[in-house]
């Protein structure tokens, strides 16, 4: 049984590498520097793909989720096409229930209408929030942060297409205290 390869293809059909952030946390800058010069002739990681992030940087937030901008146009896309749905939702099952329903939807179709839109537009807008959330970086997040607060270094690696995961995830646990994968 190949649980790691199985895990890769299922990770590969599901999200395509160039989705895949992985983080590494090095004690001092010269292990950092090594690892990535290691990955860089070892795999197919660019230098320009490598990030190295050390205790003082004030741009620690900017290198993890990289510029705002486009963070804050794939939530306002996200909210609109999902409460958008939402909506949609909301008014087709209205006038399903207005049209063949029971006697009391047929008879108060604005009730039917108010009752059925509002949660339909609200639940598209949570599922957009909770989407904009992306607790699946949390421990990312959080392990370079936690890294920096104890005067380590990390390196943050963003995958691009073709690239595996687990090849760049090996290389870096040779010299690394420890290293985490997120979908950027």
């Amino acid at each position: 049984m190949n649980t790691v390869t199985d895990h890769e293809n299922f990770r590969a059909e599901l999200i395509s590498a160039k989705h895949t952030q992985v983080a590494a946390i090095f004690d001092s800058e010269k292990e950092a520097k090594r690892s990535a010069n290691e990955l860089t002739k070892n795999t197919a990681i660019k230098a320009g793909q490598i990030t190295l992030v050390d205790p003082n940087d004030n741009k620690l937030s900017r290198k993890l989720e990289g510029p705002s901008k486009p963070i804050g146009k794939s939530m306002w896309h996200s909210h609109l096409a999902l409460g958008g749905a939402g909506l949609v939702v909301g008014l087709l099952a209205a006038l399903l229930l207005t049209q063949f329903g029971p006697a009391l939807t047929q008879q108060n179709p604005l009730f039917t209408y108010i009752a059925l839109i509002s949660p339909g537009l609200f639940i598209g807008l949570f599922v957009a929030g909770l989407i904009g959330l992306r607790p699946d970086r949390t421990e990312i997040i959080n392990t370079v942060r936690h890294a920096v607060k104890e005067q380590k270094y990390a390196l943050i690696v963003n995958l691009k297409e073709s690239q595996s995961a687990n090849a760049v995830t090996d290389a870096l646990n040779k010299n690394s205290s420890k290293v985490v994968e997120a979908i950027k």
